[in-house]
C-alpha cells in the first residue's frame, strides 16, 4: 500500500510540476519577480500534490484489488508518457505541436499494444519499468515537496519606501521645492516597444498619434543595437553602464550579476548606478517600475521608490488570489488540458490578461501620482506595455479582461499612455528643461508569443515580415522643437551614457 500511494503522490507531482517547477531550486527568478512572501502559494500547491495523490490512490488501491487492474495498468502506460509530455511541452526545446503530440501518442499506443499481443516477456519488463518509474517519481515528490517548504522561509524586499525613509527628507508634497541648479530627466519604458510596429513598417490601420508628435520634437533612433532580450538583464545593464549577461537572486535578496569578461558573480553595487550619481548632484529621484524589485537592489539610491508585479505565476495561480482560489485553479487547469485543450489556452490566457490589468492598473495609478506632484527631478518609469497578455481594444477604445487583443491594441494602449504623460508634463514650468527618454528594453519578441494562447490572427499579421530585433528609442532633448534623425548603428547600452550626461549637465546630445 506504501508503495502505491507514493506512486500516486510522484505522478500527482509530475502532473501538476509546470504550476511549481519554478519554485524548485529555492525558486529565485520567481522571488525576484514577486513583491510579497510566497507563503499562501507554496501551501495552495502542497494542497493541490495532496489532493490530487489522494484522489489518485482512492481510485488506483481498489482497483489493484481487482482482475481489472491488469488492463489498468494497461491503460496507465499507454497514456501516462504521452500526457507528461503534453503538459510539461513548453520546457521541451522541441517543435511540439499539436500534430507531433497525436503521432507520438498513437506510435506509443501501438507500440505497447504490440508488446502485449506479440512479445508478453517484453511487456512484462516494460510493466515492471513502469512500476520503478513510478518509484521515482515518489522519490521526486519528496523532493519537491522539501524544497516547497523552504520557500514560507523567504523574506521579500521592500515593495515601497517613499521621502523620509531613506533619512533624506519630509515627503515632498509638503516640502517646497529648493532652487534647482540642474534640468529635470523623464525616463520611461514601455516593456518591448519596437522600433519597427512603431516608426518602422507599422501596420496598416493603427494610429499612434502620440508618438508621431512626439516624434516631430525629438531625436528617434532607428538602428538601435540590442543588447539582449530579457528585462531582468537589461535594465540593470542601463543602469549601471555595463553589459549583463547573468544574474542570480539570493535568498537573502542579493542581485548578483555576471557581466562580459568577468568570472564569476558579484553584487550588484547601486552606488554606481545612475540613481546614485543623480542623488550626488542633488537631484531627487523617483521610480515606478514593474516586474525588477527596484525598491531591493536599488535601495538607497532612489528617494521614491514602488514596484509591483501581480501578474499570474507560471500556474493559473495569483499573489492576490484567495488560498482556495490558488488550489482549485491548477487542478481545473490541468483537467482542461487533458480533456479540452482549446478551453485550457482560452482559461489561461484570460487569467493572465486580468492578473496583468490589475498589475497595470496598481502601476499606473503609482506613475501618475508621482507625476502630478512633479516633486522629482529624475523620474524613471516601467510599464507593463505593450508586452503581452494584452489588455487594451483599441476598436472600443477600452480596457478589456478577455482574451483576444493584439499586440497592436498594447501598442495602442502605450500610444494613449503617453499622451496623458506628455500632457501632464507640458503642464509643468519644468517642461522647457525637462529631457523626456522614451524607449523599449527590447523589441516585439515573436518567437517567444508566437504559438502561446494570447497569440492572435492580428499578430499574425503584423509580424507576417519576421522578427525586427530594435527597439524604439526617442529622446527629447529640453528645449527641443524640431524632429531628428539618427539613422546610424546605436547600441541600446548609450542610454546610459546619455542620462549620464543629462545628469552631469550636459543635454545629452
Amino acid at each position: 500500500m506504501l508503495k502505491k500511494l507514493g506512486q500516486c503522490f510522484g505522478l500527482a507531482s509530475m502532473i501538476l510540476v509546470m504550476s511549481y517547477g519554478d519554485l524548485l531550486g529555492g525558486g529565485w527568478d520567481v522571488r525576484m519577480h514577486v513583491p510579497v512572501a510566497l507563503r499562501a502559494i507554496v501551501w495552495a500547491q502542497l494542497t493541490d500534490i495532496l489532493l490530487l495523490g489522494l484522489l489518485l490512490f482512492a481510485v488506483l488501491w481498489p482497483l489493484s484489488r481487482t482482475r481489472l487492474y491488469p488492463w489498468v495498468k494497461l491503460l496507465l502506460a499507454i497514456l501516462t508518457p504521452p500526457c507528461l509530455i503534453y503538459i510539461t511541452r513548453s520546457q521541451i526545446e522541441l517543435p511540439l505541436t499539436d500534430g507531433v503530440l497525436l503521432t507520438i501518442a498513437m506510435v506509443w499506443a501501438a507500440f505497447v499494444l504490440t508488446l502485449l499481443l506479440a512479445f508478453k516477456n517484453l511487456y512484462s519488463r516494460l510493466m515492471r519499468l513502469g512500476d520503478f518509474v513510478g518509484a521515482f517519481f515518489g522519490v521526486f515528490c519528496v523532493c519537491s515537496v522539501l524544497q516547497l517548504l523552504w520557500i514560507p522561509h523567504w523574506k521579500p524586499g521592500p515593495q515601497e519606501h517613499t521621502p523620509g525613509t531613506q533619512g533624506r527628507q519630509t515627503a515632498w508634497a509638503t516640502t517646497p521645492q529648493p532652487p534647482r541648479v540642474h534640468p529635470r530627466m523623464v525616463w520611461i519604458l514601455f516593456d518591448e516597444l519596437s522600433f519597427d510596429q512603431v516608426y518602422g513598417d507599422r501596420a496598416a490601420g493603427l494610429a499612434l498619434p502620440n508618438f508621431d508628435a512626439l516624434r516631430n520634437q525629438s531625436t528617434v533612433y532607428t538602428d538601435v543595437q540590442p543588447i539582449g532580450d530579457r528585462t531582468a538583464r537589461i535594465l540593470p545593464s542601463l543602469i549601471t553602464g555595463r553589459v549583463i549577461t547573468d544574474y542570480e537572486y539570493t535568498f537573502h535578496n542579493h542581485f548578483l550579476i555576471h557581466t562580459r569578461g568577468m568570472h564569476g558573480f558579484t553584487r550588484m553595487d547601486p552606488s554606481e548606478g545612475v540613481f546614485s550619481d543623480a542623488q550626488k548632484y542633488g537631484w531627487r529621484t523617483a521610480v515606478v517600475g514593474w516586474y525588477n524589485p527596484y525598491c531591493t537592489y536599488l535601495a538607497g539610491t532612489i528617494d521614491d521608490c514602488y514596484w509591483a508585479d501581480e501578474d499570474r505565476l507560471d500556474g493559473p495561480m495569483a499573489l492576490d488570489a484567495s488560498f482556495w482560489g490558488n488550489v482549485w485553479s491548477p487542478l481545473k487547469q490541468t483537467a482542461l488540458q487533458l480533456t479540452f485543450p482549446r478551453l485550457a489556452d482560452e482559461n489561461i490566457c484570460t487569467y493572465g490578461v486580468r492578473q496583468r490589468y490589475k498589475t497595470y492598473m496598481d502601476l499606473r495609478q503609482h506613475a501618475f501620482q508621482v507625476l502630478r506632484t512633479d516633486q522629482a527631478d529624475f523620474l524613471f518609469l516601467h510599464l507593463p506595455v505593450p508586452h503581452s497578455p494584452n489588455i487594451w481594444n483599441r476598436r472600443r477604445g477600452s480596457y478589456t479582461q478577455q482574451c483576444g487583443s493584439s499586440y497592436l491594441d498594447s501598442l495602442a494602449l502605450a500610444d494613449r499612455e503617453l499622451g496623458q504623460i506628455l500632457t501632464l508634463l507640458k503642464s509643468s514650468p519644468r517642461w522647457k528643461d525637462t529631457t523626456l527618454i522614451v524607449e523599449g528594453d527590447h523589441s516585439w519578441r515573436i518567437y517567444l508569443w508566437k504559438g502561446q494562447p494570447a497569440w492572435t490572427a492580428e499578430d499574425a499579421y503584423a509580424s507576417r515580415s519576421g522578427f525586427d530585433p530594435r527597439p524604439a528609442v526617442i529622446v527629447h532633448h529640453a528645449g527641443q522643437t524640431r524632429g531628428e534623425i539618427h539613422s546610424t548603428p546605436w547600441s541600446l547600452l548609450n542610454v546610459h551614457a546619455l542620462v549620464e550626461q543629462v545628469l552631469h549637465g550636459g543635454t545629452g546630445d
